[in-house]
């Protein structure tokens, strides 16, 4: 028990492999189960005990992977404070999951594509035999889930205004807060200091202006990709009112 919550490797996490795509396949069968059952969920009277459990997993999560970190004696506020886009979608994901707030939701929606690609491309070694290849799965998991659940289940469609703000948002904080705390901690929040193993590894040849411009546009081309479920769901949700 004590190897399952220790920081050691045991069985090393293969990227594309079957324990890769076994969490990938169950994000997208997470959001089929939301979908298809949201008018049942409505019409159930058990809207406000799944909200909140979705929330509580999710805050769970958050509070285990800190303890994790601490009793394992590796937590530094140079690696360790939460304060990357999942962590900001994590935190307005509860939010809006318990006050259902629609102007936290628009801006939290498009930063929760780093869900997604957090799952897609997973920053860890460990395998299911730790600790933290759950927790970090579930974290991640779930707070997409919170965004698909609010927008499947309470009709909380973004609009390209809301692209707008949550890109000049996101924005805002990574010059002014993000970027900085990497400069002066030598730190890598974000990934806006090295690439590791990310999509931003396609400008780590650049000079560090040009990685960090070439990240947030790639970034916001993520953001706007994003927002074409949105579209797709609206020609849907009107073609269904029309019929």
């Amino acid at each position: 028990m004590s190897a399952f919550f220790g920081d050691t490797i045991g069985i090393e996490f293969v990227p594309w492999g079957i324990y890769h795509f076994i969490p990938l396949v169950l994000v997208v069968l997470g959001v089929l189960v939301i979908y298809l059952l949201k008018d049942k969920i409505k019409a159930s009277g058990h809207d406000k005990a799944i909200r909140y459990t979705l929330g509580t997993i999710g805050i769970i999560s958050e509070v285990s992977l800190q303890i994790w970190v601490i009793a394992n004696g590796n937590w530094t506020a140079r690696a360790n404070l939460p304060i990357g886009v999942c962590s900001f979608s994590l935190y307005l994901g509860v939010f809006v999951i318990f006050t259902k707030n629609w102007k936290v939701f628009e801006i939290g929606y498009f930063w929760a594509i780093g869900g997604v690609l957090s799952v897609v491309f997973p920053d860890i070694l460990y395998g299911p035999d730790r600790f933290r290849y759950y927790v970090y799965l579930v974290l991640h998991m779930v707070f997409f889930f919170m965004y698909m659940y609010m927008m499947f289940v309470h009709d909380f469609v973004p609009t390209f205004k809301s692209f707008r703000k949550s890109f000049l948002l996101l924005l805002g904080v990574v010059l002014v807060f993000i970027v900085p705390v990497n400069l002066i901690f030598e730190s890598n929040f974000m990934y806006l200091l090295e690439p590791g193993d990310t999509p931003f590894s396609l400008f780590e040849s650049f000079s560090y202006p040009l990685y960090l411009t070439f990240c947030i546009l790639l970034s916001m081309a993520g953001m706007a990709i994003w927002y074409m479920p949105v579209a797709i769901y609206n020609k849907v949700k009107a073609k269904k009112i029309s019929e």
